[in-house]
């Protein structure tokens, strides 16, 4: 693995067990505990958002025409203040208003270093090998792990009971984790990312790098271009996909815990074992869906995963909440539906990153954080939702909403046209399949190959087999 792939998957260890103690389940509590409103839990967690989109373009933008590394840095300083702010606004019992400005930093913080980190990562990572994408988001999901472990031996600890104190005491316990995750992003290093081998594999944003010859007549620079209108909607697509599906989930994914807490009567040591195990799931379905794309393609898995998503939410809006047995299938479907949710992220990553240029990168990078803003911004609506209808209505609006998330796939099979004979109309593996082959004679076996697949792409007319025949 290059350098910055080891330090990013360090980084993400622990960023993420921090994370997953200063502002996962436990801080939902703790202002709604602190408030005792679940429609400003919506707010707080929304006003993160904002500042995170607001941010992300500019560090896109930054990470683009600079330096990812300096962004990073630059983040890194943000995320000390944000850190102490937030500290402090705990410790000293400090108003509302102060964790408003205290989660508003955090959202800046995470709005710097998003672009920057996935872009560097991208650039560290040879075009095609998508398991270093799953790999990164299995660690992600097992260092989430972390938070909600801690929490249940300081929960045991301290009494195991919805109390302010408690709850300001783990996560204060969280914080201090922030120190590891903000020294890494200083030791990033653009000069040690990879060639022309990280490069986009897209005709459309990269054609110079296909080495492409004109001199069998204008069909295969006809069949280039009908290729790169379907290159070009590949990020659009999924960007919109994630869009949706992240609004939608933003509606109650920061409110679990309180529906455990408040309709299911958990205790909080509960609450973070339920929190521990879900990674386990996303980790275990996020590997078995990288080894099932193997043969019948990405996008046909995150179809039947997230479909999977739909139909389990909506089976916790009508599973009971008092009953004992009944409570065990309402904690098991919650779980799989986690699974099934967040399994197939990193192969849509995979093929985003393959489809956009370094140059690009950081700027599509920070568009990820428009997926991030409707995930926390839509908290405000859910919270609200919450309040006037109760939890299940609102499992149930956000599987209407996550349904809309399917058009935009079912466009993108179409447009990869993924499957068992992966006869996609993107030149992806075919070309990087050429570029594998050793060059010999002035490079005639590459061109070669080149010009066989670009035959292959006009199903087999005749003019095209007679002059391979030739």
């Amino acid at each position: 693995m290059n350098y910055n792939v080891k330090l990013a998957l360090w980084w993400t260890l622990f960023e993420n067990a921090s994370a997953s103690l200063r502002s996962g389940d436990i801080f939902s509590a703790f202002i709604y505990l602190y408030t005792n409103s679940n429609s400003t839990v919506g707010y707080i967690q929304g006003i993160n958002g904002i500042l995170q989109l607001l941010t992300a373009p500019f560090a896109g933008y930054l990470a683009d025409k600079f330096r990812r590394d300096a962004v990073l840095r630059v983040a890194a300083t943000i995320g000390l203040v944000a850190g102490l702010t937030l500290a402090a606004s705990m410790y000293f019992q400090g108003s509302v208003w102060h964790f408003f400005l205290a989660m508003a930093l955090m959202g800046t913080y995470k709005g710097f270093n998003n672009p920057a980190v996935e872009s560097i990562f991208a650039d560290s990572v040879q075009t095609g090998k998508s398991k270093l994408y799953t790999w990164k988001h299995v660690i992600t999901s097992l260092s989430s792990a972390v938070g909600p472990i801690v929490s249940v031996v300081l929960f045991f600890i301290l009494g195991n009971q919805w109390k302010v104190d408690e709850c300001r005491f783990v996560l204060l316990f969280g914080l201090t984790f922030m120190v590891l995750p903000l020294s890494i992003m200083c030791f990033f290093n653009d000069d040690r990312t990879l060639g022309d081998i990280s490069e986009a594999a897209s005709p459309l944003l990269n054609s110079e790098q296909l080495p492409i010859k004109a001199e069998s007549g204008n069909e295969e620079l006809e069949t280039q271009q009908s290729c790169c209108s379907s290159a070009f909607l590949v990020p659009a697509l999924i960007t919109f996909s994630d869009f949706i599906a992240s609004l939608a989930s933003g509606m109650t994914i920061k409110f679990f815990a309180l529906f455990f807490m408040q309709k299911c009567g958990l205790s909080p040591v509960t609450v973070s074992i339920l929190s521990a195990v879900s990674p386990i799931f996303v980790s275990a379905g996020s590997l078995a869906a990288q080894s099932v794309s193997q043969w019948c393609g990405k996008v046909p898995v995150t179809l039947v995963t997230r479909a999977c998503d739909i139909g389990l939410l909506v089976t916790m809006a009508f599973l009971p909440t008092d009953a004992g047995p009944l409570k065990a299938v309402l904690l098991v479907a919650h779980l799989l539906r986690k699974a099934c949710a967040n399994c197939t992220r990193p192969l849509m990553r995979s093929i985003l990153m393959e489809h956009v240029p370094k140059r690009h990168r950081g700027k599509v990078n920070a568009l990820d954080s428009v997926r991030t803003f409707s995930w926390s911004g839509s908290s405000a609506a859910g919270g609200i939702l919450i309040e006037r209808f109760g939890f299940q209505t609102t499992f149930l609006i956000t599987a209407c909403i996550k349904t809309v998330s399917f058009v935009p796939l079912l466009m993108l099979l179409f447009v990869l046209r993924e499957g068992p004979q992966r006869s996609s109309c993107l030149p992806l593996w075919r070309t990087r399949k050429a570029s594998q082959v050793p060059q010999q004679d002035g490079g005639e076996a590459a061109d070669d190959n080149l010009r066989a697949s670009l035959i292959s792409r006009t199903d087999q007319q005749p003019d095209a087999v007679s002059r391979e025949e030739r």
